[in-house]
Parts: C-alpha cells; sequence; structure tokens
C-alpha cells in the first residue's frame, strides 16, 4: 500500500508525568480517569474518515480528505474542551503530508511535521498549524474555506486554531481558573509552567468574545 497524504493532529497532555506521579503517591487512579472521559469525545467520530491513536501522553488524530477539514478542525476543538473540562491542557500540531499506516506500522512525514510543530512552536496550550496548510488554502480556489469560521488566529508569524467562541468563553474561562486553581501551589518558582497559565488566561481576555465584567484569576505581581 502506497502512502496518501493526510492531516495529521499531534497532541500532547501537558502535566503528564506530574499527574502520574500524583496518583503513584494518593494510590488512586484519577488521571487515568480524566484522560478516559477526556477521549469519550471521540467515540462518535466517524473512523472511515478520522483515525485516532492514544499513546501515553500523546494523541495522533489524523483525516484523509479535503473535504472534511473544517469538521477536523472542529473535532480538535472539541478535544481540547473535553481536556480543559477534566482538568488538563493540551497542546499540539496540524501538518499535511505523507502517511502510511498499516498494522504494526506507521510512516509518517505528517506525524513527524506535527511533532516538530508541538515541540517547537505551540509552547503554550493551543494547537499550531503548519504554514504549509495556510499558504495551500490561500492559493486555492478549489479547497473549503476556512477562513470565515473563527477558526484560525495568526499572531507573531504563528497560526493557530481558535477554540473560543461566544458561547463557550464563560465555560472555558471556568476550566481554565479551575486549572490555575489546582496548580497554582505546584507551580510556584517553575515560570515555564507559570507562563503557559499566563499565556492562556490573555488569549481568554483578548479573544473578541471575552466578557468585560469577568475578573482574570491570575494576580498581579506584589511589591515586596
Amino acid at each position: 500500500m502506497s502512502s496518501e497524504y493526510v492531516y495529521t493532529a499531534l497532541i500532547d497532555v501537558l502535566s503528564y508525568r506530574h499527574r502520574l506521579e500524583r496518583d503513584i503517591q494518593n494510590g488512586q487512579e484519577k488521571f487515568k480517569e480524566d484522560l478516559e472521559q477526556s477521549l469519550k469525545v471521540f467515540n462518535s467520530v466517524n473512523t472511515a474518515i478520522f483515525s485516532v491513536q492514544a499513546i501515553s501522553d500523546t494523541i495522533i488524530i489524523t483525516c484523509n480528505t479535503h473535504d472534511k477539514f473544517i469538521d477536523f478542525l472542529n473535532i480538535i476543538r472539541s478535544v481540547f474542551i473535553s481536556f480543559l473540562e477534566r482538568g488538563l491542557f493540551i497542546r499540539g500540531g496540524i501538518a499535511y503530508s505523507k502517511h502510511f499506516q498499516s498494522g504494526r506500522i506507521t510512516y509518517s512525514h505528517a506525524v513527524a511535521k506535527a511533532y516538530e510543530l508541538e515541540s517547537r512552536e505551540s509552547v503554550y496550550p493551543r494547537i499550531v498549524f503548519d504554514k504549509n496548510i495556510i499558504e495551500m488554502y490561500q492559493s486555492s480556489q478549489s479547497l473549503p474555506n476556512i477562513f470565515d469560521n473563527e477558526l484560525i488566529l495568526h499572531h507573531n508569524g504563528v497560526y493557530y486554531l481558535n477554540i473560543i467562541e461566544d458561547d463557550n468563553w464563560d465555560l472555558i474561562f471556568k476550566y481554565a481558573s479551575l486549572i490555575y486553581e489546582n496548580d497554582r501551589k505546584d507551580i510556584v518558582g517553575n515560570e515555564l509552567a507559570f507562563l503557559k497559565h499566563v499565556w492562556f488566561e490573555k488569549h481568554l481576555f483578548e479573544s473578541k468574545h471575552a466578557k468585560t465584567l469577568s475578573k482574570k484569576y491570575i494576580p498581579l505581581p506584589e511589591e515586596v
């Protein structure tokens, strides 16, 4: 079987090791339950078009047709919010390239590129696009229009998936603030972990759907 071109999203569950260690220390399996509940969003996915693999802290989702790319992005939106609901941030990359999978063998340029985007460009809790995808859709008249659905944001040369809509801002705000409160003690002095929360809060309040009466949940710096 020859390789085909597919859209591939590689998603990483942030704080995986920390949550795993917390379960071990507490003799619980809460993190396992959170992962299982988060992944239930895939139960209704059409597996003839969308393929899903979940291994440890990594989820790989593929889409094999241009016509369903917008559906693919909406699935990833749902995945992001599903993980937020269970107290977990994710980040990842979306690429379009050659991909071959049969039985035990996976040979994929798309997975490699998506991993590179996740590990080098994503940085914060967000899903980053390969610029080649953006350029492909900008230059083509035969592909679906992905630019009129509030699906893509652009900042500092990076394109990433917009998960915020007018009817879900309050819910995402609630989930994000709870994640911060749960992590607050554990991330003291850990600037990299703290900045992920800072970025996400900034992302929420810079959205055009932000609710002006809501207050930011991360305290400002204090004078000593």
